[in-house]
């Protein structure tokens, strides 16, 4: 007995010394290049489960325009606004300068918002269909008057003088009337109104320093917008009625829309033409929470190379006011590679059918795995992506894809029934321009190794695209990113690209701590980013699922969670994606498992990386005394039931046997902070399987097996304003103690069986 409580109290005292282990920062090396030639794969490994084209990307717009104050501005909502000023070097990118930006903000075109940045300031133009006050507010969270920043704004009615007041919602209080601020950071520089309009020009620093105003930075912004028939009356600053609503918006950088095409290019090129690509009939029935649907089309007869220079989305809604049911589209190119015993005469068939549903090895053909080049991607929030006059996506001509692929993914939460017809306008012309651009896909492979435990406030998954890829598809001089679009599903709340060159982290290309689903629109950069070959691209997501009960898994639902970006560059290579995934060994020995009945790991490898039929490997009889009755089961819990990891039932180490892998995640200590920062340490700072997706059948390039690379984080200068030190923001490189790998790699005890085992215990 004595013997035993002593065992029993040095392994408590092992596992309390192991949970508090500090390494210091200076002891930890760069992460060295694991050539693992047992994970290597071939080049055609697709971005998750065999499929490398799922996800979403749009992008916006700009064009040059100058209004006399005088004078009222076209209402139209294709008169948008662009840099003027636009400068490039051969090493650098394009620089985009002096933008103007506008936005219709209400369904009518009675309140039009017009915005360009000078220096430290942010100015504004307001054109508004009343004779009465304007609002216009900021929020970062709910869209709501409550707690938010806001200016009232009118033209005295006896004076002609045009005022701002400088406002806030009340904090506490939902209707209350705004509240006046203590300083007044919004100047008036001109306004007017006629017989029907009232606009205001006016502008604010972009971080004014008052805790009251919301700094206007690169994070998604919620406008709020209201109007009413009278002029603010002092005490009494209510009265915009139904006349009011907010917009997402991204308010720092230019954007290219489809009047810089149609308007300013149209007299020059009256070549200009439109491709439609659409589904027929797509049936959404009640009980399809998710649907991928895919349709092959055939491109344009075009004897000569286009350029693709915009496109936007077509949907389908059942009526003026409903949402459509469309969640996010990609249209992909198809290369000429067929697979052994396919007909090339059957891409002709396939385009005359409806399509069929994506990612089935039942039912979509394996020539299908071909189209894996993105050329148009458009997410929910999105208003489609116009390109800036330097750069096209090719389209025609003797070498130009001769099929196209469209994907359309529809999310269903409410268990409608639908008939759809959705697809993009496609807008292409003769007049080649400056560059050929080309779109990939980089972050996270889709797949169940992706893992966001329950009940976390911020929780990071990182995907890497590295050297191994870079250093063979990008030229001498790089590519250079003119935009991007950062995805992810219901439980995103920060998004970052980032860049990595020498060990050294370059200025973030895209940065979004207030990600919203509802909002994906394309990020059309100021200054053009350079990718050089033997730089790392990481996609890096933050996710929240405090409400949740059990672990998120990566996954095409809604419900599940995807870590994404879509890179819109030039000049154009053969890459279709390059993103990475935790290697599927160390995912099951991070848990502490390490073998499963009837299936060597091999075999489970090949099971998540090729889609492929676990009831291949495990007999029936195993698998069946695992499979509940689904008469009353949610949507959450089929994903459950059909999950991979479900059906993988434990046979080492035997504190473990006989559970499936699911319900041993189901039993872990997740409410622990120690315990589930160390996941996520260990997730990031591990191994990374990498993939590079080549569209060029004559390239092949491996998978292969990394660390997380070790460099110096790029810090932002900081705020001017003391109080935005109080702010609750997690920022993307913890400062939390990292795993020292190289001291501790040859005794993984602490996410050992052993450990887990004993702390669970303890825990008890």
């Amino acid at each position: 007995m004595t013997f035993l409580a002593t065992y029993r109290c040095n392994l408590l005292l092992m596992v309390y010394l192991l949970i508090a282990m500090r390494p210091s920062k200076y002891l930890l090396a760069a992460w060295p290049h694991d050539s693992h030639n047992s994970h290597q794969l071939h080049h055609g490994h697709h971005l998750g489960h065999n499929n490398a084209r799922n996800i979403s990307f749009m992008d916006t717009a700009s064009s040059s325009s100058s209004q006399s104050s005088s004078s009222l501005p076209s209402l139209s909502s294709s008169s948008s606004l662009s840099g003027s000023g636009i400068t490039s070097t051969k090493s650098a990118g394009v620089h985009h300068s002096d933008w103007r930006r506008m936005e219709m903000m209400d369904a009518n075109g009675l309140y039009m918002l017009e915005w360009w940045t000078k220096a430290k300031d942010i100015y504004f133009r307001v054109t508004v269909n009343t004779q009465g006050f304007i609002g216009l507010g900021f929020s970062r969270k709910s869209g709501r008057m409550a707690g938010s920043d806001m200016v009232l704004l009118w033209v005295d009615d006896r004076s002609g003088k045009a005022n701002a007041l400088d406002c806030h919602g009340s904090f506490t209080e939902h209707n209350a009337a705004p509240i006046q601020d203590d300083t007044q950071n919004y100047i008036v520089l001109d306004g007017f109104q006629n017989g029907t309009h009232t606009q205001v020009e006016f502008y604010r620093p972009i971080e004014t320093c008052d805790p009251y105003d919301i700094p206007l930075g690169t994070d998604t912004i919620k406008v709020l917008w209201a109007f009413g028939d009278t002029d603010p009356i002092h005490g009494n600053l209510k009265g915009h009625g139904k006349n009011r609503g907010f917009k997402p918006l991204h308010l720092l950088g230019p954007m290219f829309r489809k009047s810089h095409v149609t308007s300013s290019t149209t007299r020059r090129q009256p070549d200009i033409q439109k491709w439609d690509v659409t589904v027929q009939n797509v049936t959404i029935e009640s009980s399809m929470d998710t649907l991928y649907w895919c349709k092959i089309i055939r491109a344009p007869t075009l004897g000569e190379k286009h350029h693709i220079i915009g496109y936007e989305a077509l949907l389908t809604r059942e009526s003026v006011s409903s949402q459509p049911l469309v969640h996010h589209m990609t249209l992909f190119e198809c290369s000429t590679k067929s697979y052994p015993g396919s007909d090339p005469a059957s891409w002709d068939v396939w385009v005359k059918s409806s399509g069929a549903v994506c990612n089935s090895n039942l039912l979509t053909p394996r020539d299908w795995d071909a189209c894996i080049t993105p050329v148009a991607v458009w997410s929910i929030g999105s208003t489609g992506q116009f390109l800036p006059p330097h750069v096209g996506i090719p389209v025609g001509g003797k070498t130009g894809a001769k099929y196209y692929m469209l994907e359309i993914h529809y999310d269903n939460p409410h268990a409608l029934q639908a008939s759809d017809h959705s697809g993009f306008r496609i807008h292409y012309s003769k007049h080649l321009r400056k560059h050929d651009a080309g779109v990939m896909i980089s972050g996270v492979s889709v797949s169940d190794t992706q893992l966001i435990p329950p009940g976390q406030k911020l929780y990071r998954n990182v995907g890497i695209c590295g050297p191994s890829c870079s250093n063979v598809m990008f030229p001498e001089d790089g590519i250079k990113i003119i935009s991007g679009t950062l995805h992810s599903h219901r439980a995103g709340r920060k998004m970052t690209l980032r860049h990595v060159r020498d060990g050294k982290e370059m200025p973030r290309i895209i940065e979004d701590d207030n990600y919203d689903y509802n909002y994906q629109q394309v990020r059309q950069l100021e200054n053009e980013t350079v990718v050089l070959p033997g730089d790392y691209i990481i996609t890096d997501c933050a996710y929240e699922t405090s409400s949740r009960k059990r672990p998120t898994f990566g996954g095409y639902s809604t419900k599940q969670e995807m870590c994404l970006s879509f890179i819109t560059y030039y000049p154009r290579i053969d890459l279709a994606g390059c993103y990475s995934m935790t290697p599927v060994r160390e995912f099951f020995e991070t848990f502490g498992v390490y073998q499963f009945y009837s299936l060597n790991m091999t075999d489970v490898e090949n099971l998540f990386l090729y889609n492929g039929n676990v009831l291949d490997y495990i007999p029936n009889t195993i698998y069946a005394k695992t499979k509940p009755n689904r008469a009353n089961m949610t949507e959450e819990d089929i994903l459950y039931e059909e999950s991979l990891l479900n059906k993988l039932i434990i046979s080492d180490p035997v504190e473990f046997h006989d559970r499936t892998f699911l319900s041993h995640l189901n039993q872990l200590p997740w409410s622990e902070p120690l315990f589930t920062k160390r996941v996520e340490q260990s997730m990031i700072n591990g191994k990374h399987m990498t993939f590079c997706r080549v569209s060029n059948d004559a390239i092949s390039i491996p998978s292969e097996i990394i660390r997380y690379p070790n460099f110096t984080t790029f810090v932002k200068p900081p705020s001017l304003c003391p109080y935005q030190m109080l702010m609750d923001s997690a920022p993307l490189s913890s400062n939390s103690p990292k795993l020292n790998y190289k001291s501790t790699h040859s005794y993984p005890i602490l996410f050992s069986s052993l450990f887990i085992t004993y702390y669970l215990r303890f825990l008890q």
